[in-house]
């Protein structure tokens, strides 16, 4: 989405080294919601200069600060976007935001294919700039269902581990794809199981975060912190 008047645009070019990412999208009963951003690769003197500068949002103040990670509280200014409820209609989930000095690059999750034509003309009314990278078709089922950390109402993204990915898990492992030297390449274990390589690499790279995420959940390892 390209636009100069998204929120933080504007604290991104100034941050240009940097990484702008939401966190979360909080929402008020009245005015404006707000926004946790996290902000990678810049000084604590650089970011306080920029949000004192930026029009695009205000009340910045800082949540915390874990070595060169800085999460700050802020709200935006103007406006509402237009057509708005069309947004708050929509099924989509943002899985990951970025501000860039252009726009927001987003990956979102859509229930279907009119979720996303919705979403397009809501870009569209405000006068969005709307450049589609690529549309994905997932093998994800709807159990085992965790809140979106943007708060989306109660839609969710899959937490569980299909039997699509437990399957190309178990294969892979029998096969030797995991086994070093390999024994087996990821276009072996695709044919085995009759998908594209691309879809074998992304239901295994799914399954395999979701074990390490169980290890972590089990094990209680947490990252470090200063």
């Amino acid at each position: 989405m390209s636009s100069e008047q998204l929120p933080l645009v504007d604290v991104a070019e100034d941050l240009s080294e940097a990484t702008v990412e939401f966190e979360s999208v909080q929402g008020r009963p009245s005015g404006a919601p707000t926004f946790i951003v996290r902000i990678v690769g810049a000084d604590a003197d650089a970011i306080e200069a920029t949000f004192a500068d930026a029009d695009s949002v205000t009340d910045h103040s800082l949540v915390v600060a874990d070595r060169a990670t800085r999460r700050y509280r802020c709200r935006p200014t103007g406006d509402p976007p237009t057509d708005l409820e069309l947004l708050a209609d929509n099924g989509s989930i943002p899985d990951r935001v970025l501000a860039t000095p252009s726009g927001w690059e987003e990956r979102r999750w859509f229930a279907d294919r009119e979720e996303f034509d919705q979403f397009r003309t809501f870009c569209r009314s405000n006068d969005y700039g709307f450049q589609l990278d690529r549309l994905v078709e997932t093998d994800e089922g709807s159990d085992g269902r965790v809140t979106s950390p943007f708060g989306n109402g109660d839609r969710s993204w899959p937490r569980e581990m299909t039997d699509a990915q437990q399957e190309a898990l178990v294969i892979a492992h029998e096969m030797g794809y995991f086994d070093t030297p390999r024994t087996a390449t990821m276009a072996d274990v695709a044919n085995e199981l009759g998908v594209a390589s691309a879809s074998l690499s992304e239901r295994l790279r799914r399954a395999q975060n979701h074990l390490v995420a169980e290890f972590r959940r089990v094990s209680g390892i947490k990252p470090p912190t200063n």
